[in-house]
């Protein structure tokens, strides 16, 4: 139990600083560098796996209040636009994963599993069921979210500066 109220407060101290200093996700990558970094030194942070199950619906509910009438009545509006993103981004996943596969060498499903752009957790999750290496599979999701939520943010801010469309990250 010590190891769990350890890890809980390592995610709230790194959360609040990132936070705090206002950059894109900040609790998320403030908590999850903290944890990480005392993972790695060796003082075995652990939280129990049901701890997720509750993170998640956490998670459900707050994307949950962000479904009103207002966004029902519109989603007329981006069913094509949504397809489109599904689609393109399979496409690209398994294009992504046969590039690797052959420029690394890793084979080629389980860079298929590593590639695809969906949620890390479903993706390692589902490479369970299949006959592929699972440990690179966890790596290579568990850096692909690292680098997504640390650049993506750049990314976009670059791009509001090349078009000219000022975005402004909220005051939170």
């Amino acid at each position: 139990m010590d190891k769990v109220i350890f890890t809980i407060t390592l995610a709230l101290i790194g959360g609040f600083i990132g936070n705090e200093l206002k950059i894109p996700a900040g609790p998320l990558l403030g908590a999850m560098t903290f944890v990480g970094a005392a993972n790695i030194l060796g003082a075995k942070p652990e939280i129990p796996e049901s701890f997720n199950t509750l993170a998640q619906i956490i998670l459900g509910g707050f994307l949950g209040l962000a479904i009103t009438k207002e966004v029902v009545a519109g989603l007329k509006d981006y069913i094509i636009p949504s397809l489109l993103v599904v689609v393109i981004l399979a496409i690209l996943g398994v294009f992504t994963g046969f590039i690797v596969s052959k420029l690394t060498g890793t084979e080629l499903y389980t860079s298929l599993f590593g590639s695809v752009p969906g949620g890390m957790q479903e993706m390692i999750i589902l490479s369970e069921s299949y006959d592929v290496n699972h440990p690179a599979v966890v790596v290579i999701q568990t850096v692909r979210r690292v680098l997504i939520v640390v650049i993506y943010p750049l990314l976009v801010y670059m791009v509001s500066r090349y078009t000219g469309n000022s975005l402004h990250l909220l005051g939170k």
